[in-house]
């Protein structure tokens, strides 16, 4: 497994480092220019991200080519697609993040903190 949470501009390793297997979590490309994975990595993993239009446009996808196959991690969580299908597969998930997230940690922080008041 890969992490990266960074504001990086540019690839953070080669893509034939990358064993079959892998999984890469790529967190910190959340706007343009902003970039930590090899684009020739895409070539040969199962992308997966948020939503694929910001990842498109803001997230490690925007240096995908466009004829790759993004796929909403929300359709593998519904049962819509399969997610990885082997254990040699490579893939990859693009969070650049939803607003939705940011707002349920914001209630889950108030909630805390007034139980904690109370």
């Amino acid at each position: 497994m890969i992490v990266t949470a960074t504001m990086a501009t540019a690839p953070l390793f080669h893509a034939q480092w990358v064993r079959a297997g892998t999984h890469i979590s790529s967190m910190g490309s959340d706007a343009t220019g902003k970039q930590e994975l090899p684009p020739d990595l895409f070539h040969k993993a199962k992308l997966f991200c948020d939503l694929p239009e910001q990842s498109r446009r803001i997230g490690e996808f925007q240096h995908a080519d466009a004829k790759i196959q993004l796929t909403a991690i929300g359709d593998v969580l519904s049962g819509k697609t399969r997610g990885r299908v082997s254990g040699d597969d490579i893939t990859i998930f693009d969070s650049s993040g939803l607003s939705l997230q940011d707002l349920y940690i914001a209630q889950a922080i108030i909630k805390a903190h007034m139980e904690y008041k109370s």
